[in-house]
């Protein structure tokens, strides 16, 4: 590494560091941590969404997975700007109205202090699926660094990793989620110009040798068409699979506790055009790459279709140009990995240990202990990253689904369904869990996406359970209605 590129990363570090240390000032109890005391701007917060969402599995995997399809990879940004819109023009309100009411830190105390004598179930086993799926998630953030740095630069990949997770670790837990938002709206930045000077000047090159349709005519007919060749059953499940990203975002405690930050219901209005423009401008993008990739290099030219982005950074760029985008996939990285750790470790310190154990800390103490865990778990993450031999596409869709195929359907029931109920929620979460364990492996269901179809089962088994389990103050209630009626 030259000392040009060592100044970069130094300078970006110090910057990290020291939104940290004010932070860290600022804040005082667990809610300032997790939540921040200060009012954030909608359109900060909103970059910040996207940028956590929009991780290595993204810039890695996103091209991968375009570059393996062909034109019909256009589905999966379908389905994730899909969720954009939901998000912003319903759920984000929705959900803000809600907490409102009886304000909490994290998803699981969102969820679980409305069910009474069930809270404590419902907290752990909340608690519990996302430190799991978490996890998970935020390793395939610390395997994107290390492909990335050793398709660039030859380096190994777990030295690439160590260094990561201390810096994301670090920064993540002196500051807490202020800190995250704020590094967000930096490493946004950088991965803007990533995203856009990448594949613009891929598309030179593309037209130059010859043109799309030539270029991709040449990789193979299929990957002209909007649907790959596929016949109209198969057409009609990409579509419908690819969508399925838009159910995750309702079970994300990274997507949620940022609307638990939103203090004015206007910022919602300046987050939705901000979130709006970044996702299109991000997605498109990513696109491109692995438009571009095939155009250039032909369909099966990678063993790894995911080192194909850092590929093209090193064939295309130059080296002061490389060095800013490689620094925006690191920054697409860091961004979602400090918020996954920080939600791990709220799940863990607020809900598990101080809620369903019951232990008593005094709120400096409930600080430190946090941070202290924070880095508990970065470490932990690491460890799974090192062992875990998966693409980072796989770990992030089987994450995605975890989370989103049980909180997701809980936290609609709760907001929508007034007849839902806590054992209801409860057979919600395992069967969300479960599913998405062992959808897979069953031949008659594995056609459908796993986080489209583990949701919508959640969901019917919630609102089943739920009738035939009701809550029996709503039952009593009931009951009450009924005689007064016959009167």
């Amino acid at each position: 590494m030259n000392k040009g590129i060592l100044i970069i990363v130094l300078l970006y570090i110090v910057v990290l560091a020291c939104i940290g240390v004010y932070f860290n000032k600022r804040n005082r109890n667990n809610k300032d941590f997790y939540v921040t005391r200060d009012r954030i701007p909608g359109w900060a917060i909103a970059i910040s969404e996207s940028a956590t969402t929009s991780s290595s599995w993204m810039m890695l995997g996103g091209t991968g997975a375009v570059y393996t399809m062909g034109v019909s990879g256009i589905w999966l940004f379908f389905g994730l700007y899909l969720s954009l819109i939901i998000y912003w023009f319903w759920f984000a309100k929705a959900f803000k109205k809600e907490n409102d009411k009886d304000p909490q830190l994290t998803l699981t105390s969102f969820i679980a202090a409305r069910w009474g004598s069930h809270e404590k179930v419902i907290r752990l086993l909340c608690a519990l699926i996302i430190a799991g799926f978490y996890i998970i998630y935020a390793a395939s953030n610390l395997v994107g660094a290390g492909k990335t740095v050793n398709s660039l630069f030859g380096y190994d990949t777990v030295p690439t990793m160590i260094v990561v997770a201390v810096i994301i670790t670090a920064y993540a837990a002196l500051g807490g989620l202020g800190s995250i938002i704020y590094n967000d709206l930096i490493q946004a930045v950088i991965m803007c110009f990533a995203l856009v000077v990448l594949p613009v000047i891929a598309w030179i090159h593309v037209f130059q040798s010859g043109g799309i349709v030539e270029n991709l005519q040449a990789a193979g007919p299929d990957y002209m068409a909007l649907f790959g060749g596929m016949t109209t059953g198969s057409a009609f499940l990409l579509v419908f699979n690819q969508s399925s990203y838009v159910w995750g975002n309702f079970g994300m405690d990274t997507v949620t506790r940022k609307i638990m930050a939103i203090k004015k219901d206007e910022d919602i209005k300046s987050g939705r055009i901000a979130g709006l423009i970044t996702g299109f401008v991000w997605y498109f993008g990513v696109f491109s790459i692995g438009i571009t990739g095939l155009c250039l290099y032909g369909s099966g030219t990678f063993s790894d279709p995911e080192t194909l982005f850092p590929t093209m950074v090193d064939d295309l760029l130059p080296g002061g140009l490389s060095v800013l985008v490689l620094c925006g996939v690191i920054a697409a990285i860091m961004s979602t990995c400090a918020d996954q750790l920080l939600a791990v470790t709220g799940a863990i310190s607020v809900d598990i240990v101080q809620k369903v154990f019951k232990v008593q800390m005094k709120e400096r103490t409930a600080l430190i202990f946090s941070k202290i865990l924070l880095a508990g778990v970065g470490v932990a993450t690491f460890l799974f990253a090192l062992n875990s031999g998966e693409l980072v596409m796989n770990m992030v869709s089987f994450a995605w689904s975890g989370m989103g195929s049980s909180l997701g359907p809980v936290v609609l029931l709760t907001m929508l369904d007034k007849k839902a109920s806590g054992i209801g929620m409860i057979a919600t979460l395992i069967a969300g869990a479960g599913a998405t364990l062992v959808w897979g492996n069953i031949a008659f269901v594995s056609a459908v996406d796993v986080k489209f179809g583990a949701f919508f089962l959640a969901l019917l088994v919630g609102i089943i359970v739920s009738r035939i389990v009701p809550n029996k103050k709503m039952q009593s209630e009931q009951e009450k209605t009924d005689d007064q009626t016959e009167i």
